[in-house]
């Protein structure tokens, strides 16, 4: 059936983007970099997000808490805030304090102390159900990706497998979080914003749609700079070369593809099976035997082959204004730093990022690279 509506598009839509899945070449050649990457101090629960303040502070969310890492390699730990339910994104900003997104329940900003200062719930009448990425501007105005209309961030394969028209949004408030407007809708999955190196527009991914764009901070134009990654792009941050890095939190696969296109099997597999079982990409962690294998994930001789295809994979990018990659660091499919969901570089160039997938901080292994 699905050779026919190939046929069929290729013939009637002959200029349709078909989003094939571009191959890992050149400055996204497969290495090894991230599983040589220094990691720091002990595993945490599923880390997610970091922010660096003024003082020195990384902060990690983590599970339903934040915490506060100091001292040398951020060896000093301390839980900073807890919550009912899990803290995803983080950014922070001097004349903000720390902002944090909660799973299903939208932002807050936070005191010195881990208190609850304000919070920002709802948009034009809709819940922040899924904030997926905050970005703070000089001016103080804070800029919030929306994932999905429909999931909360922690669901984010189940929106994958639904498939819906895109709900995602761009909003924008003030620093008391008050005064919130959409600036952007329609998005497919916003997983990542920041504010660039300009001051003049917002880069954003979209996970679903594969692509990084870059939105006009007065909600006007949006120019694509990448329509199609071999991953799924998840939060972006400004570098200190007038660079950014991206985190992909896993690579797209032809299994996954051919599953997104078949709706009645994978509506029935959605319904039938259970969720850490359903095809498509994991963060890491223990494989299931019972998991599909992924066509050539296979071991031989008791190793798993890093060419294999991937169900989870650790990738962080340093891209340049214009999108194109200007190195990588991977983690490949026998590797164990997978499921990227943030990259950040600190004043003195160093770069964190953190590994969901294994519960891991690390130091990425940067250097002179030529441009």
């Amino acid at each position: 059936m699905s050779l026919a509506r190939d046929i069929i598009d290729r013939i009637f839509h002959p200029n349709r983007d078909v989003h094939a899945i571009p191959v890992l070449d050149g400055n996204f050649s497969p290495n090894e970099r991230l599983d040589r990457a220094l990691v720091l101090g002990e595993p945490f629960d599923a880390p997610d997000a970091l922010a660096l303040d003024s003082s020195g502070t990384l902060y990690v969310s983590s599970g339903r808490t934040i915490q506060a890492c100091r001292g040398p390699d951020f060896a000093e730990r301390r839980t900073f805030a807890t919550f009912d339910v899990e803290v995803g994104a983080l950014a922070w900003f001097a004349s903000t304090g720390l902002v944090a997104a909660l799973s299903g329940m939208g932002i807050v900003s936070l005191t010195a102390e881990g208190e609850i200062a304000a919070r920002l719930t709802s948009v034009a009448g809709e819940q922040l159900r899924s904030v997926t990425a905050l970005a703070i501007a000089d001016d103080g105005l804070i800029y919030i990706a929306d994932g999905s209309r429909h999931n909360p961030a922690a669901e984010w394969h189940r929106d994958l497998l639904e498939k819906r028209a895109p709900s995602g949004r761009i909003i924008v408030c003030d620093r008391q979080l008050s005064d919130a407007r959409i600036l952007a809708d329609g998005l497919d999955w916003p997983a990542g914003l920041v504010v660039s190196h300009d001051g003049r527009s917002l880069l954003v991914t979209e996970a679903w749609a594969h692509r990084l764009s870059a939105l006009a901070l007065d909600g006007g134009t949006q120019r694509a700079l990448v329509t199609n990654f071999a991953g799924y792009p998840c939060r972006i941050s400004r570098g200190s070369r007038g660079d950014y890095w991206l985190a992909f939190f896993g690579l797209r696969t032809q299994l996954m593809e051919f599953v997104l296109r078949e709706d009645a099997f994978r509506m029935r597999m959605l319904e039938a099976v259970e969720p850490h079982l359903w095809i498509g990409p994991r963060l890491g962690g223990t494989a299931d035997y019972r998991e599909a294998m992924q066509i050539g994930r296979i071991k031989k001789l008791g190793i798993q082959k890093p060419w294999a295809p991937p169900r989870s994979y650790g990738l962080v990018a340093r891209i340049g204004t214009d999108g194109a990659a200007r190195e990588s660091y991977h983690s490949r499919t026998s590797g164990e730093v997978h499921g990227i969901t943030a990259a950040l570089a600190d004043p003195a160039g160093q770069v964190f990022a953190v590994s969901k997938g294994h519960g891991k901080l690390i130091r990425l292994p940067t250097g002179p690279v030529s441009e």
